[in-house]
């Protein structure tokens, strides 16, 4: 089945409201109850009297849910709603000439945190790697929305027009958005840890999965979105980000979908290697988010790739721009496995196409990624 489906602005993201950041009160989730946040063990305990339940715990935050009434008087930030918006690009980035050398990104692998992936998917099946779910906290992170799947067919689907940038690589599905493409702040946080640590917790143990990359199509809205970066804004984010990237494990985030309006969280995040997108002729799309923080382009509208039940979608946004860099970096490291999350991100600028303005520019960053400079590019 052929599934065709374009958007304008298709991009996973996260919306928040200024009672998110100001903890001034917190928004009920229809069934009489409300999900907060909290950060120290007087809050947690002060909450627990109050009969709120710990449903998330991620290094440097709780995440609870409470009756209405408990978490407006406890005044704790809300856990933030996230939400889902919604291959010539092989040939424009360079990637069809990596695959004729013989490297397709084989052994190497990258954590998708998304809506999950249909990981029965024809295209897909030999390569997902099955993580968490931490929707229904199980370990099957099937995809009901199809953004994810999409995702992840940009880096690994095997063959045809949907073929990807890193076909031999793996993808660790990891699924933190529902059905209908709404999740939670403390899931994309905790989905981070996850990757790093593996299921034991614990980092530099047997079952950690070694990711070269965490690509993360995720953004915020306006106002919630910034020319400069914004690593204050949401602390924990960028706690879980620096710590992936203190771990060698580079953190690719889609610059968001706002123009001129700047880059979305986490994308603003200065730890972010952040991904705007251009059409086929290399021009910024016009919903590209532009800002400080934008490091590099990649083709983001019109991308042909896997849907679900077996189906493909055409679809536009930073989200599909976003994961053909994670694969970037997958072949990079597929040449140099010894490169640091710092040397991959040197190799993926430094020799991305420059447009714009010459050097760096708040549209394009250093330029449209090209796969072949980078995987021929000797880090310092």
């Amino acid at each position: 089945m052929k599934v065709n489906y374009l958007s304008v602005l298709v991009a996973v993201a996260l919306v928040i409201s200024a009672t998110a950041i100001l903890a001034v009160s917190v928004q009920p989730h229809g069934n009489g109850k409300a999900r907060v946040i909290a950060h120290t063990e007087k809050e947690v305990s002060d909450a627990l009297a109050k009969g709120c339940k710990v449903v998330r715990d991620a290094k440097t935050l709780k995440a609870l849910t409470c009756p209405e009434a408990a978490a407006s008087e406890l005044g704790l930030q809300e856990d933030v709603r996230v939400f889902a918006l919604d291959t010539k690009s092989n040939v424009q980035i360079n990637a069809d000439d990596v695959h004729l050398v013989g490297n397709t990104g084989a052994g190497r692998l990258v954590a998708v945190l998304d809506t999950g992936v249909d990981y029965n998917h024809v295209q897909l099946s030999d390569s997902i790697v099955k993580g968490r779910d931490f929707v229904d906290d199980d370990n099957d992170p099937m995809d009901l929305n199809g953004h994810g799947t999409h995702v992840a067919g940009i880096i690994t689907a095997n063959s045809g027009t949907a073929k990807g940038v890193a076909p031999d690589a793996n993808v660790l599905a990891v699924r933190v958005l529902d059905a209908s493409g709404s999740g939670f702040f403390s899931d994309v946080v905790a989905a981070i840890y996850y990757v790093v640590d593996g299921p034991d917790g614990l980092a530099g143990t047997a079952d950690d999965f070694s990711a070269d990359a965490i690509s993360m199509s995720l953004g915020t809205s306006q106002p919630y979105t910034y020319k400069g970066f914004c690593d204050n804004v949401l602390p924990d984010m960028t706690n879980a980000i620096k710590y992936a990237r203190d771990k060698n494990v580079l953190v690719v985030s889609a610059a968001g979908n706002s123009g001129g309006a700047g880059v979305s969280i986490p994308g603003c995040i200065s730890y972010s290697t952040t991904v705007g997108a251009v059409d086929s002729t290399d021009k910024v799309a016009r919903f590209s988010g532009r800002g400080n923080a934008v490091d590099i382009t990649a083709p983001g509208v019109g991308i042909y790739s896997t849907w679900l039940n077996g189906g493909f979608a055409t679809a536009s946004g930073t989200s599909m721009a976003t994961p053909m860099v994670s694969a970037t970096a997958a072949l990079v490291k597929a040449v140099n496995p010894a490169y640091t999350d710092e040397q991959v991100e040197q190799a993926l600028t430094k020799t991305a196409k420059d447009l714009g303005k010459a050097g760096f520019d708040t549209s394009y960053g250093w330029g449209r990624v090209d796969a072949l400079g980078a995987v021929n590019y000797i880090a310092a």
